[in-house]
């Protein structure tokens, strides 16, 4: 080991879970503190690994540093699949003009006017949401949540989304916050790290650009009328 990056460095045993780790997308502050090491020996450790992996395994070398920089944001085909079926399932229950009815089963049901998947049971005269029981139920906006939700699985951070979306801040945080829940009852936990992974690197680019001088616009836009509670949660009757 004497002619290697891991020369003169300690923990050995901890070396091939680090490695994975980071691989993984964990932050730097996960890793530390899940193998209770220091952030000089994770700042050591981690260019040990980006050189062995660099000369090792080129291809996974080259995939992993586009993405850890932010220069390729093309997930890998299960986590893209992934991603898929959480704008179908959204899409498919905005546009649902069927439902059974949770009150007696009845499928004569009637989807009332309006973007949202509100049905009335024509036998019981029931008014129900096909959302209810979900993290989406309550939420404004459903014209929204497509765009809003490709941009949460990007991996773009709060300021971004309240850009692009026009949501308020407390809204975007809110808003991320009962997608995260809905890919996470769906059952997506891979998508779930690839995310976080995603943020963790835009935040760290956003950073590094005001550091470095730069200036990230504000939002110029609102969906909301003036006075209004912005990204507040309608409510079910």
């Amino acid at each position: 080991m004497s002619d290697s990056p891991f020369a003169n460095m300690h923990r050995m045993e901890l070396w091939s879970t680090f490695a994975v780790y980071l691989l993984a997308g964990w932050s730097s502050v996960q890793i530390a503190s899940r193998l209770e090491v220091t952030p000089k020996v994770y700042f050591s450790w981690g260019q040990a690994v980006r050189e062995v992996v660099a000369e090792e395994c080129p291809d996974l070398h080259q995939w992993w540093t586009t993405r850890h920089y932010r220069e390729n944001l093309q997930p890998p085909e299960h986590i893209a699949a992934q991603q898929q079926a959480v704008v179908t399932w959204i899409e498919t229950m905005l546009n649902a003009q069927h439902a059974t009815c949770p009150r007696c089963g009845g499928t004569r049901t009637y989807r009332n006017k309006g973007v949202r998947p509100n049905f009335k049971c024509d036998p019981c005269v029931t008014c129900f949401s096909i959302l209810s029981g979900t993290p989406l139920v309550g939420m404004i906006r459903p014209e929204l949540w497509v765009d809003f939700v490709k941009e949460v699985m990007d991996g773009q951070s709060i300021p971004d989304l309240k850009r692009r979306s026009g949501l308020g801040m407390g809204g975007s945080t809110r808003w991320r916050e009962q997608f995260l829940l809905l890919i996470e009852e769906l059952g997506h936990p891979e998508l779930l790290q690839w995310i976080t992974w995603m943020r963790s690197r835009r935040n760290n680019e956003a950073v590094s650009f005001v550091r470095q001088g730069g200036y990230l616009d504000k939002a110029t836009r609102s969906v909301y009328p003036q006075g209004t509670r912005k990204g507040r949660f309608v409510s079910q009757k």
